[in-house]
């Protein structure tokens, strides 16, 4: 027969193998949205960042409207991964509407097993019609191009001395390519275009395509508006 104290202590032993579940024992999203906060109103160019444990640190972000057009869409890979938590942070810039636009902002990885979408994160915002003052028309966020052929430059400028610049970038941000380009008019917005060439010996993957303007007061870059562009490897003549 079982004492009462032989019953109190089986009882604390039991209590003691019995984990109790806390707040911080559940599971986090394996991505988070941080910036920008649900039903924001935005102009582009924006940036978006959080959080994210995925395979390898990879993730995607992009923006589409209520038809289920992207928008702009751009791959990250976040400060660590694959069982650690880092931080991620993108820019996503395509030109505005004449009408205030309802976007989904989404983040999300891709299965390493099948490809599928994994993760899910939404943001429902608004793009306002303001224009800033460089918009890109060409490339467009998600463009890909074979090394070796010619990105035709296109855009808005509206700038002292109407002058910018556009670099392709790698991705550590390092510029593989920088051309001055020069918009029609000075101080009101205006058209200007150019030719770049993407270099044969570049390798394959994702790209920063980059225009800017310098601070006439002290050099720096602003007005910066990014696109990120695929280069392919490889480059086909046909015909």
């Amino acid at each position: 027969m079982v004492g009462p104290a032989a019953l109190i202590a089986a009882l604390a032993l039991s209590a003691c193998a019995t984990p109790r579940v806390t707040a911080a024992s559940v599971d986090e999203p394996a991505i988070t949205i941080d910036v920008p906060a649900e039903g924001t109103t935005l102009a582009v160019p924006f940036v978006v960042s959080g959080t994210a444990d995925t395979f390898e640190a990879t993730l995607t972000i992009d923006a589409i409207d209520e038809t289920g057009l992207a928008m702009c869409v751009r791959h990250l890979t976040a400060t660590s991964g694959s069982g650690t938590r880092g931080t991620w942070e993108g820019m996503l810039a395509f030109p505005p509407e004449e009408d205030p636009l309802a976007v989904t902002l989404r983040a999300y990885a891709h299965s390493p097993v099948d490809g599928a979408m994994t993760g899910l994160v939404q943001r429902q915002i608004t793009i306002s019609t303001e224009r800033p003052d460089i918009i890109l028309t060409s490339p467009r966020c998600g463009d890909v191009y074979p090394v070796g052929t010619l990105i035709q430059v296109l855009g808005t400028a509206d700038l002292f001395e109407a002058s910018l610049i556009v670099e392709l970038r790698n991705s550590s941000g390092t510029p593989v390519v920088t051309l001055p380009v020069t918009a029609e008019e000075c101080c009101v917005e205006s058209n200007f275009s150019s030719m770049l060439t993407v270099p044969a010996e570049l390798p394959s993957g994702f790209y920063d395509f980059v225009a800017y303007s310098l601070s006439p007061q002290d050099g720096r870059q602003e007005n910066v508006f990014a696109v990120q562009i695929e280069v392919t490897g490889h480059f086909e003549i046909t015909g």
